[in-house]
């Protein structure tokens, strides 16, 4: 499914709001910190690539939300 400029910038805001939620000030010092790939993790919010499945459990966890939500958030049905 083709995504639209609307929901990147959706999902990319989603994601900035949600890391300073918790208190880091840039997606360097999100993705350092917590062990994740910054190239990856904008890929994934800029939707441009899925998330793989083995690291949605780890992205829920630090982000601190559901599965579903952050499936919602990038677009996708839980299946």
């Amino acid at each position: 499914m083709v995504k639209t400029n609307k929901q990147v910038e959706t999902s990319w805001a989603w994601f900035v709001a949600r890391y300073e939620k918790l208190g880091f000030r840039s997606l360097n010092q999100f993705a350092g910190e917590m062990g994740f790939q910054k190239s990856s993790l904008s890929r994934y919010f800029h939707l441009q690539r899925q998330i793989p499945s083995g690291m949605m459990s780890a992205l829920c966890i630090t982000l601190k939300v559901s599965p579903n939500t952050l499936m919602k958030v990038i677009g996708e049905e839980w299946k």
